[in-house]
């Protein structure tokens, strides 16, 4: 069988690759923004490895790094063993977060990044409640599912007769915040709270956000009834926001904060930053993984830090990029917050017919939405800005 037929053969169907096309293209190669198939045909990628390829692909810098592992011979040494790949990324990592922020735990997905902070939250405190947003997606393991808000993903698997996750609104908008406000203090008022996990800005579910009055009344509402602030940070985190971390653009100072995708380098790899007494409370063993802090993952991520910060990435997402496409989706039910778009499309089968445009003419367009009905763009953040505003015109003229 070729490839593309010994997936669909082999594959399970709980997988989205066949969702848009029965015959999706099958790339060989990639370059940048870039991808190519063995017959050459290029296409442009604005969904980046669902939001992880912050630098595109083949980057010198990514190429340099795993290389390096893999003429040590040594792909892994497991988690009882230091290795300076790890030492290296704690390092490097460390340097970019707030200072508040002492301890690292790494893990190999963000799903696998929520649990940890869940595990640490419900550690530190002694208790078992948790508050999470209406809106609000943090993955498909059952723990991560039980915070994650949309209900046809949750419903099917949830194993708990009495419910230890309670769901806030979440403020979309100046309006709303006194009353999403009010209730989140109502659900902290009922039940003693381990943790209240939040996305400063709702990635997955069409970039909403940030609401900087609101995540500060959360964050004050937390710490009034001792419950920890996880900030999760796994969609946009490292520039994708515009700012090294989202919750930075209100002035947050979270517990725990959730790391993955755009740190990983297109590799599995996430990690969960802490306060001091949180992640250094618990005894050995009490959450590990086989493959935590591989050395190719490691490396790839220690390359990703150091060149946002060498080739002034941040700052870019924020000043270039997303002026540029706020003014080529001008005119569009569109939202824009760094190096991320969301276009309203109505419906998800509006969306989905958009997404098969834009493949039909060489381009990658994401889904996002609580409903599935926005068109996403994930550039990387170096990008050369005519490509993309020629890509938003082409798409523009799809709809």
């Amino acid at each position: 069988m070729d490839p593309v037929e010994a997936t669909r053969h082999w594959e399970s169907t709980a997988t989205n690759t066949f969702r848009l096309s029965q015959n999706p293209p099958l790339f060989v190669r990639g370059d940048g923004p870039f991808l190519y198939t063995a017959e050459g045909t290029q296409y442009l990628d604005l969904v980046g490895g669902s939001s992880t390829s912050l630098l595109g692909h083949g980057h010198p810098a990514h190429e340099a790094a795993i290389s390096e592992v893999l003429a040590s011979g040594i792909l892994h040494t497991g988690t009882r063993l230091p290795s300076p790949n790890r030492a290296a990324l704690y390092e490097t990592l460390g340097a970019v977060l707030p200072p508040h922020l002492t301890r690292l735990h790494l893990a190999n997905s963000g799903a696998e990044a929520v649990e940890t902070a869940l595990k640490a939250a419900i550690n530190h405190t002694g208790r078992r409640r948790v508050i999470a947003f209406e809106g609000g997606y943090h993955g498909r393991t059952l723990g991560a599912l039980a915070v994650t808000h949309g209900h046809a993903l949750r419903a099917p698997f949830e194993p708990w007769s009495d419910p230890w996750v309670a769901f806030a609104p979440y403020a979309v908008s100046e309006s709303k915040i006194d009353a999403a406000l009010s209730a989140l203090e109502a659900a902290l008022r009922t039940v003693p709270t381990a943790a209240v996990i939040i996305e400063a800005v709702q990635g997955v579910s069409g970039v909403l956000g940030p609401v900087p009055r609101f995540l500060r009344g959360v964050q004050d509402l937390a710490r009034s009834y001792s419950a920890l602030l996880i900030a999760d940070e796994i969609w946009s985190g490292f520039g994708r926001a515009g700012r090294w971390f989202s919750f930075q653009h209100a002035d947050l100072a979270p517990d725990l904060v959730t790391m993955g995708k755009g740190l990983s380098a297109s590799l599995p790899l996430s990690a969960v930053a802490g306060r001091e007494a949180i992640l250094s409370g618990w005894k050995p063993g009490s959450h590990t993984s086989t493959f935590q802090g591989n050395p190719l993952a490691a490396a790839a991520a220690t390359a990703t830090l150091r060149t946002l910060t060498q080739e002034n990435l941040i700052d870019r997402a924020r000043d270039v990029i997303a002026p540029a496409m706020a003014n080529a989706l001008q005119g569009l039910d569109a939202r824009v917050v760094g190096a991320q778009a969301a276009i309203e499309m109505g419906t998800r089968d509006g969306a989905e017919a958009l997404q098969r445009r834009a493949l039909d003419a060489k381009m990658l367009v994401y889904g996002g939405g609580t409903a599935g009905q926005c068109a996403m763009l994930l550039p990387p953040l170096n990008i050369d800005v005519d490509v993309l505003v020629t890509a938003i015109g082409r798409l523009r003229g799809l709809m």
